[in-house]
């Protein structure tokens, strides 16, 4: 369990005394972070209510834990045309909405994603989930299609936040014991989807319901608090990468295996950049795919970050995100040209940079389109 105190600054930081339990007593430590998005200022107020703060943790098995993540955001589409709006702007198919969790893109003319999302409905209103800085952004790609249907698109608002489950027992806190596979349920102020067949459950949570589910986590011997950074850990273990500011308009779906885990349709309508979409699947191969990868680093590369292999000075592949497992180890989505996964040493940023040990993702990366 950890506790501690924050110190606002004048620079929009502030900075944390950390109080960390351990089996032979007490560290103390002090981090600093920033809140500059909306929805990272409303995480801000409830954790500062609570006088909680949050450091990165390895999570046991036998226990489950409730993530705050701060480093997500949502965009609202609301009308009685939203779903028909949706299903005409975005890769996967929103006539399945109902009661499942969505994964989907929305592309450009060229068929390279502009944004990624999971997808949920509730209560008349579809929350596109995204990385923050993406939400703003994605409006602006859909306001002016939008003008011409009975759909509007607004941004989070102060009545919500995003959490992450993992378990069992965090699953308890919503007093639901189970959920199917990318199946979605509302109850009184939250909405929950688990993604696919995982541990995972995100969660649209009215923010007075988030408070009372932290309460009870600080109160529990199992159930532990986590941040942003164990979820992403989990999100790359699991294969599935989001697109972020840095890498709008950088890879095509498939580049991002979003095939391979029912991302995209091949049965529904037009959408902008289908053609794109659908003449690789009906090719039916693929010269670039996403996989995970260790590194020994201390540097945080960023995303779209350059991937090098010795027999070529061009890059071979783009970093998609990164997450850090240790203070020398990070993990890492890479979509990466396949002639050179298995066959070559891979290095981070330049030729001579870290080296990079391929790891496994709970799906097979093929270079054929094995959908339906």
């Amino acid at each position: 369990m950890v506790w501690g105190d924050y110190t606002e600054n004048a620079d929009n930081t502030h900075t944390t005394h950390l109080l960390t339990a351990t089996p032979n007593g007490f560290i103390i430590g002090l981090h600093q972070y920033y809140y500059g998005s909306f929805m990272q200022n409303q995480w801000q107020d409830l954790l500062s209510s609570l006088s909680l703060t949050l450091e990165t943790q390895k999570i046991s098995p036998e226990r489950g834990y409730i993530a705050c993540l701060t480093e997500l955001e949502y965009l609202k589409v609301t009308g009685p045309d939203r779903l028909t709006f949706l299903q005409g702007q975005m890769t996967c198919d929103f006539d399945t909405i109902k009661g499942t969790l969505l994964l989907g893109a929305n592309c450009n003319l060229k068929g390279r994603a502009s944004a990624t999302f999971y997808a949920i409905d509730s209560n008349e209103t579809t929350y596109l989930i995204l990385p923050s800085g993406q939400a703003a952004h994605l409006k602006s790609l859909l306001d002016k299609y939008a003008l011409f249907s009975d759909a509007e698109l607004s941004l989070a608002d102060s009545d919500s936040l995003l959490i992450g489950l993992m378990g069992d027992k965090a699953l308890s806190l919503a007093n639901h014991p189970e959920i199917g596979e990318n199946q979605t349920i509302t109850i009184p102020q939250a909405t929950l989807g688990r993604i696919g067949n995982s541990e995972l459950t995100l969660c649209l949570a009215n923010t007075n319901l988030a408070q009372q589910w932290l309460k009870s986590a600080i109160s529990s011997n199992d159930i532990d608090i986590a941040n942003q950074q164990t979820w992403d850990q989990q999100q790359i273990a699991l294969g599935i990468s989001q697109v972020t500011a840095e890498t709008r308009d950088l890879f095509i779906p498939q580049e991002l295996n979003y095939d391979l885990i029912n991302g995209i349709s091949f049965n529904k309508g037009c959408y902008k950049g289908q053609e794109i979409i659908a003449r690789l699947h009906y090719r039916g191969s693929y010269k670039q795919r996403t996989a995970r990868f260790q590194c020994d680093t201390t540097t945080n590369p960023t995303p779209g970050s350059s991937i090098y292999s010795p027999a070529s000075e061009q890059p071979c592949g783009h970093v998609v995100q990164s997450t850090r497992i240790s203070n020398n180890q990070i993990e890492l989505l890479i979509s990466i040209k396949l002639k050179v996964l298995e066959s070559e040493q891979l290095h981070l940023e330049q030729n001579d940079g870290p080296i990079l040990h391929k790891l496994s993702i709970p799906y097979a990366i093929t270079n054929r389109d094995e959908t339906d």
